[in-house]
């Protein structure tokens, strides 16, 4: 049975990838579009058949005429079910990482050209589901939860959008590949000394005193440099947003390095350099990152904390 199972699995998603191929931007048509009728419609469809019945059984023309309404509406929900689907267009954006174990977010575009699409749920597998509403010309963003099991570039699997309006008599889906992936950083863990080298004392803090670095000058301000760096006295004096620039002594950096911690799984090593990058961080010390695939130069703020994490995601990931 289960080997059956598997089999028919298989069969249902090559058939599906092929008809409906990854890519970044869908277009929703009638090859990629589903419809069925829901329990209600079901039920529905029951109560039209026992009225012709009856209106057979009985000769009643009332029941016949009622009974033939009812199929009509069922008729034309097809059409306007379907029709709240087709030319809708999904477009894959931008992402919100997060550590691995917890929840992360992608951003899905949704576009409207001739007109409107209401009521359409959106959701990825295993998370909860999103109600979008989009006018004739109008493009809506929506963020979607995203479950992060594991370190890496996660793809969460076929996004499914549906909608039952307008009478909820049959389920319009489809299920889109978007080609779009969430980035998760290791999960922190705590314990043990700071793995890194550099510093006054190799030990792993820098006990440096900031205040005996040499002032070099200003450099204009970039996106990510520590606000404690920005001259806020220039700026006040109507001079622009500069950063100051110190010198930076070879023995005043630190250098978090995946060799200083040997005996742990590799897992257990992401985790604990996440856990530094975050403690060094939030202290405002210069940090640097050694692994076995790449190198990051020491830096601070919030851009250094990214890439570092960024780093730590990918690193080992083939290709």
């Amino acid at each position: 049975m289960k080997s059956l199972r598997r089999t028919v699995s298989e069969l249902w998603h090559g058939w599906l990838q092929r008809r409906i191929p990854p890519s970044r931007q869908v277009l929703l048509d009638q090859r990629r579009i589903f419809i069925f009728p829901s329990a209600y419609g079901f039920f529905f469809l029951l109560i039209a058949v026992l009225l012709f019945v009856g209106g057979i059984n009985y000769e009643n023309n009332l029941l016949l005429g009622f009974s033939f309404l009812l199929v009509s509406l069922f008729l034309m929900a097809i059409l306007h079910t379907f029709r709240n689907l087709a030319g809708l267009k999904l477009v894959a954006a931008s992402m919100r990482p997060g550590f691995a174990g917890a929840r992360g977010a992608l951003e899905v575009r949704i576009l409207s050209a001739h007109h409107a699409h209401l009521s359409i749920w959106l959701h990825w597998p295993g998370a909860p589901a999103e109600e979008v509403s989009v006018e004739p010309g109008e493009e809506k963003s929506l963020w979607l939860s995203v479950q992060l099991l594991r370190r890496g570039r996660q793809h969460p699997g076929r996004l499914r959008v549906e909608s039952r309006y307008p009478l909820g008599l049959l389920r319009s889906w489809s299920l889109v590949d978007l080609d779009h992936t969430c980035l998760a950083w290791p999960k922190p863990l705590s314990g043990g000394e700071c793995p890194a080298s550099g510093g006054d004392d190799d030990t792993g803090v820098n006990h440096q005193d900031r205040g005996s670095e040499e002032f070099e000058g200003l450099r204009s301000y970039v996106a990510g440099d520590s606000l404690r760096l920005v001259d806020w006295k220039s700026y006040a004096r109507g001079r622009g947003l500069n950063t100051k620039q110190f010198s930076d002594p070879a023995e005043g950096r630190l250098w978090l390095e995946w060799n200083r911690l040997p005996g742990h799984d590799p897992e257990t090593r992401y985790g604990r350099l996440c856990y530094w990058v975050l403690q060094l961080d939030q202290r405002g010390e210069r940090y640097g990152l050694r692994l076995p695939d790449g190198e990051l130069e020491p830096g601070s703020g919030p851009l250094q904390r990214e890439r570092a994490l960024e780093m730590l995601a990918l690193s080992g990931e083939s290709g």
